[in-house]
């Protein structure tokens, strides 16, 4: 009875007695702090880049608008060309049908400057984007203290325009030959100092997009819409809008991961506190 007794008092003691607590795993100070630098490097690039590609879709605009102006400026020099062979000749005929070409060279133009839309935003037909802002403004910081504002204007034909006059009399009257010879030049130097803005514009935009492409690191940065493209009218809710964007950035994200080679662990690096 005795040593039945026994046993059951040292069992009972045993499952009594508490477990020695697990050794926790110690964490230096300059493990954690090198954590926390990775962490903040990541939220660096990730702002960049988001940053980036909104700058990038911008610079593209703008690039839309400057190839227009270039081929609007081609158009105008060969209006230049058929006026003065049309005051060369006394051929009616001739001139008619050089007053033909002038007029289809007008249509042209419009149909130009109406194609320069890109993200739905078009810097040269003269109208209001989304027909309330007179200017394109480009945030170049998150924090929306930089930036710049770039002026709407009107390349078309029409009087508000480029001012081209349609030839009515065919060309029949040297008058109108050099009244038109005038406006063409007029609306040249119209298109000289426009594209001048726009490109010193595309400059300051594309030196900020080059240091965000550093800060971005391995993540790419590219437009949304590709220059010279238009994107499609939007449809849903506004929150419906910036996923595809989201779900982008985290593809490109998870790539540049990827790709990134595996980090020496943090025992191989020297601690801070055994270098005290």
């Amino acid at each position: 009875m005795r040593l039945s007794s026994l046993l059951k008092r040292r069992q009972k003691i045993r499952v009594n007695r508490p477990l020695p607590p697990e050794e926790e795993p110690r964490i230096s100070r300059g493990a954690i702090k090198r954590a926390l630098r990775h962490a903040a490097a990541s939220s660096n690039y990730s702002s960049a880049a988001r940053l980036g590609e909104r700058i990038a879709t911008a610079l593209s605009t703008i690039e839309t608008a400057v190839l227009a102006i270039d081929a609007v400026n081609d158009h105008l020099r060969e209006a230049s060309g058929l006026l003065f062979e049309a005051a060369r000749t006394d051929n009616m005929g001739r001139r008619a049908l050089l007053a033909g070409r002038y007029d289809d060279v007008r249509s042209e133009i419009d149909a130009t400057v109406g194609a320069a839309t890109h993200n739905r935003v078009n810097l040269i037909n003269g109208r209001l984007i989304g027909g309330q802002a007179a200017a394109f403004e480009v945030a170049l910081d998150d924090e929306g203290r930089a930036g710049i504002a770039i002026g709407i204007v009107n390349l078309t034909t029409g009087a508000r325009g480029l001012a081209l006059s349609p030839p009515r009399t065919a060309f029949e009257k040297q008058e109108e030959i050099d009244l038109i010879l005038g406006e063409i030049e007029l609306a040249r130097t119209r298109i000289a100092e426009v594209s001048l803005r726009f490109s010193d514009h595309a400059a300051l935009i594309a030196a900020r997009l080059t240091r965000l492409q550093k800060l971005a690191g391995k993540t790419r940065i590219e437009s949304i819409v590709p220059t010279g493209a238009d994107a499609e009218e939007p449809t849903g809710t506004t929150e419906d809008l910036r996923r595809p964007l989201d779900l982008r950035f985290a593809e490109q994200q998870a790539e540049a991961t990827q790709a990134e080679a595996i980090p020496a662990p943090y025992a191989e690096e020297p601690d801070e506190d055994s270098a005290q």
